[in-house]
């Protein structure tokens, strides 16, 4: 009976975390990250996640630092993942299921400087990329948060490859919308896949490819 009535515990609280975890926004905060190939001392940046029940009320959080990002990173064997097989491997149809993450920026503060040893090119990129960022931005931004959101692209003409990004910014993503877009993307693997089938006629055996 004792049994019985610890396995009925456990199983009430699994399913009330499952049920948490459901309704629950995932909140992304990135505080002065720094990525670039000039000579200048990078500040150390931080990242918290938390979950939020229904957009409100915050439940689990968890901070990382540069240090510990990086120590996830190596344990993750995210190093070795094969970029170039990843780009092989996707699809038109992942860009349709990623729309539907549905992830919103709270605050955005970015500012970006680049320049390619080409001048002209320079001259090129930014305005392209300012257009991608602004036509990106409606997507992704409330109304209600477009005074929290700025962004400023310059070039740098010293006909040498640099860059220079800083970013501060709040991302929310609804747990479910997550997981729809990952199980979609599954789904037009699994359906993509050729599969070899049998037919049987008698004695005689005839593979095809469906």
């Amino acid at each position: 009976m004792v049994l019985v009535l610890i396995f009925c515990t456990i199983l009430i609280v699994l399913t009330l975390l499952i049920i948490l975890f459901l309704l629950s926004t995932i909140k992304i905060k990135v505080d002065d990250y720094h990525a670039t190939n000039l000579r200048i001392q990078k500040a150390k940046y931080k990242v918290t996640i938390s979950l939020y029940l229904l957009n409100k009320i915050k439940w689990l959080s968890v901070k990382l630092n540069e240090k510990k990002i990086h120590q996830i990173s190596i344990k993750m064997h995210l190093d070795k993942i094969d970029i170039k097989k990843l780009e092989r491997d996707f699809r038109l149809a992942d860009i349709k299921e990623i729309a539907k993450i549905k992830p919103k920026l709270t605050f955005l503060d970015l500012e970006i400087k680049l320049g390619v040893d080409d001048v002209i090119v320079t001259t090129f990129i930014i305005p392209i990329l300012c257009t991608i960022i602004s036509t990106t931005l409606p997507f992704v931004t409330n109304r209600k948060d477009i005074n929290f959101v700025k962004y400023n692209v310059e070039p740098i003409y010293n006909r040498k490859n640099v860059y220079y990004i800083k970013l501060n910014s709040n991302l929310e993503i609804k747990i479910l919308n997550l997981l729809n877009s990952l199980y979609g993307m599954y789904k037009n693997r699994k359906y993509d896949v050729p599969e070899k089938q049998n037919i049987k006629f008698g004695k005689n055996k005839i593979e095809c490819n469906v």
